[in-house]
């Protein structure tokens, strides 16, 4: 079934930003409100995109460097996640009216290969696609369950504790019967860290980071889920206990800077105490989504898992909600509401 819609709004990458981290320059992207709708051929699907997902990954897709994906291609839409309702369909899965989630790019309206896309199960929010039961979710869930591999009793400790990522890793290490400790930047975000089990949460921008992971994990630490990097992780590796695991998922701390990078001078920590450190990239894993979202499923329609949402309101505001996201200055998962332009 194809649709009459020929134009749409959206954004394009028209040029690369003069630096691969740091602001988004004038002249990066280019908002069209009269873009075209190419038409819909066979295998491709349309979709009227509700919901835009902003993540750090989206600043590295502007630059021209090797990463997990090539970079987003200059002329097109601004590469991003996103859900929406079907509205056109030549893919003998999809229908019009199915919920869907996938790559969908900074524009209300999509045409996109319907093997890119996923249905969002029922009872479920669009947005909840973009965050618990999507990037966010699955990557928590396989940096926690492949790597960390909490045991209870054991102490995990989770950087960037209230961030989309960060919060649903707390609510699986609880739920797994671990001791939880958060890291976070402001006082609210940690009272929302303890509201998620976590026994205590250390304030970064207040406290001596080492001191106080030193008083609430007397006990060392088993588990590191690092979401941040720099001189957080260096000043938690001294703190690691014997066999530790320490999962890399992120490095928002040299997503907004502009500089060299920062040194990591406990390292030697790793070695007598024989601490095993991986990095891992959710998108590899796409063969086991289907498990991850048979085991987070049932725990969302339950209530057992929450995300707090930060949302911005139409396309226009996309740009400054990766800004926001950069200087950390989000409350959870930063979202783009399409519509309301």
């Amino acid at each position: 079934m194809s649709t009459n819609l020929t134009r749409t709004r959206r954004y394009v990458l028209a040029a690369r930003p003069a630096t691969t981290t740091g602001p988004i320059e004038d002249g990066v992207l280019r908002y069209e409100d009269d873009a075209p709708v190419p038409p819909i051929e066979d295998g491709q699907v349309l979709v009227k995109v509700e919901w835009l997902s902003l993540d750090v990954a989206t600043r590295g897709w502007m630059n021209d460097v090797r990463n997990y994906l090539p970079p987003s291609p200059l002329g097109g839409a601004m590469r991003a996640l996103g859900s929406g309702i079907v509205t056109g369909s030549r893919h003998k899965d999809f229908a019009v009216g199915d919920r869907v989630s996938g790559l969908v790019g900074w524009q209300e309206d999509a045409v996109v290969h319907g093997s890119t896309l996923s249905k969002v199960p029922d009872g479920v929010p669009l947005q909840a696609a973009l965050h618990v039961l999507g990037i966010s979710g699955q990557t928590a869930w396989l940096g926690l369950h492949d790597i960390g591999q909490p045991e209870p009793d054991e102490t995990v400790v989770v950087t960037a504790a209230a961030g989309a990522v960060g919060s649903i890793a707390v609510q699986l290490a609880v739920a797994a019967g671990a001791r939880v400790v958060g890291v976070a930047g402001t006082p609210q975000k940690c009272a929302f860290v303890r509201e998620l089990g976590a026994v205590g949460c250390v304030n970064y921008r207040e406290q001596d980071v080492a001191a106080a992971i030193a008083e609430l994990a007397p006990d060392r630490v088993d588990v590191l889920f690092d979401n941040v990097g720099g001189a957080i992780l260096d000043a938690l590796l001294p703190h690691m206990a014997v066999n530790a695991r320490v999962v890399l998922c992120g490095a928002v701390s040299r997503y907004d800077k502009s500089r060299g990078p920062v040194p990591l001078y406990n390292w030697f920590h790793l070695l007598p105490n024989r601490v095993r450190m991986e990095g891992f990239i959710y998108m590899d894993h796409k063969d086991r989504f289907a498990e991850i979202e048979a085991d987070l499923l049932p725990r969302v329609r339950r209530g057992e898992l929450r995300c707090q949402e930060h949302i911005l309101d139409g396309l226009k505001a996309a740009p400054e909600g990766i800004q926001v996201l950069l200087s950390g200055s989000n409350n959870g998962k930063v979202l783009i509401r399409l519509g309301s332009d």
